[in-house]
């Protein structure tokens, strides 16, 4: 089972790619929470983005996230070390995502 330093340490790559020089420019202005949901545990995660800058992962629920996922541990830990894509998790109903569509492909950068 994931513990909870192994999805913070995820979390903050994430964190990282957001701030990363590459694609910083594209979330500038971003002022979102991005949540998850991890359906094996029953655990809920976020975190919040202040123009742009992402705030530190925090465990527990928000009302009403502007992103959100809803995903197995296991399959989002294969997809954040590149083992799968994104899509493909989708495609299999492995994933499940909550957003705007402008939102969406904007995330697609992270993948």
């Amino acid at each position: 089972m994931v513990t909870d330093v192994e999805i913070i340490a995820e979390l903050n790559k994430v964190r990282a790619k957001i701030t990363s020089d590459k694609l910083a420019r594209h979330y500038k202005n971003w002022n979102k929470t991005m949540q998850y949901h991890f359906t094996d545990i029953e655990e809920y995660w976020y975190i919040k983005l202040v123009n742009g800058q992402p705030e530190e992962p925090v465990k527990g629920q928000v009302e009403k996230p502007e992103i959100s996922y809803k995903i197995a541990t296991s399959d989002w830990l294969a997809l954040m070390h590149g083992e799968v894509k994104g899509l493909k998790l989708y495609n299999q109903g492995k994933i499940k995502i909550k957003a705007s569509m402008p939102d969406i492909l904007k995330l697609q950068k992270l993948d």
